[in-house]
């Protein structure tokens, strides 16, 4: 039993492709978040963390639902005794 909620938890091709390019998302927001933060010297901080995390939030919820949208479904089977 516990070898096929081990096997339940791997995450398919298309799974680890999603959460490369969420990788890849959340440095770029961080690069961008730098940036803006870096033309207002005076308000870094809040700069950067009002904008790091506008973005922040709806791309790793963006992540998450794709990830779970993108597991394989298994099929059902029914068993009957007779």
């Amino acid at each position: 039993m516990n070898e096929t909620k081990v096997a339940n938890r791997e995450l398919t091709t298309r799974q680890k492709i999603a959460v490369v390019v969420l990788d890849i998302l959340l440095i770029v927001e961080l690069c961008v978040a730098m940036y803006l933060a870096s033309a207002n010297q005076a308000a870094f901080t809040p700069v950067f963390m009002k904008s790091f995390f506008s973005m922040l939030a709806p791309t790793l919820l963006a992540g998450y639902v794709c990830v779970r949208l993108l597991r394989e479904k298994t099929p059902r089977v029914e068993t009957t005794t007779s």
